[in-house]
């Protein structure tokens, strides 16, 4: 769950909520019925507020549903052994690309997500580049070496390597 639905959860379970203790005050007789009678008059006699409320209320309350029973990522690779399960967290997998990128002639930056496929792994890199190498020829040698020495490490068998170049870049990145 994001940031996002975190929010909107907070928003929601705060409306509901106020809502509930409202309506639990007035059965419960601690709010006259002629306020909420008034209250409720004041609301509906704007039906266009009424639907837009319900309609963000409908909306949000289906978000909340989908993020609540859509089918979770894989977060781990596994692999059965003799003794047991071995897991490889998809972090530590992306960590060794992100060194094998960095290891390459002419690779500043490197940034990695690797993503589970039908017969395998999958893998992004995004590299900032010095202006000084070809860049298909570099590309081609990450691709290879990633492929090779996840397969070396893990086991696990890597479906593609998509290298995005995002700059071009004589300088190094700043340590602070």
């Amino acid at each position: 769950m994001g940031p996002f639905d975190r929010g909107l959860l907070v928003i929601y379970t705060f409306i509901v909520t106020v809502a509930l203790v409202w309506a639990a005050a007035a059965v419960a007789g601690f709010i006259p019925s002629y306020r909420v009678w008034g209250g409720l008059n004041m609301v509906i006699g704007q039906p266009q507020a009424v639907i837009a409320l319900l309609g963000l209320f409908i909306l949000g309350g289906a978000r909340l549903f989908w993020v609540g029973v859509r089918p979770r990522r894989r977060q781990a690779v596994v692999h059965e052994a003799a003794l047991g399960q071995v897991r490889i967290a998809l972090t530590a997998i992306q960590d060794l690309v992100e060194k094998v990128a960095l290891a390459q002639n002419g690779v500043r930056e490197a940034g990695a997500r690797v993503y589970p496929g039908k017969e395998g792994i999958r893998i992004g890199i995004r590299v900032a580049v010095t202006p000084d190498i070809n860049i298909p020829a570099t590309a081609a040698m990450v691709q290879e070496q990633v492929k090779n020495r996840v397969l070396e490490v893990t086991g696990v068998t890597v479906q593609d390597v998509a290298i995005t170049v995002k700059s071009i870049s004589a300088r190094k990145p700043r340590v602070e």
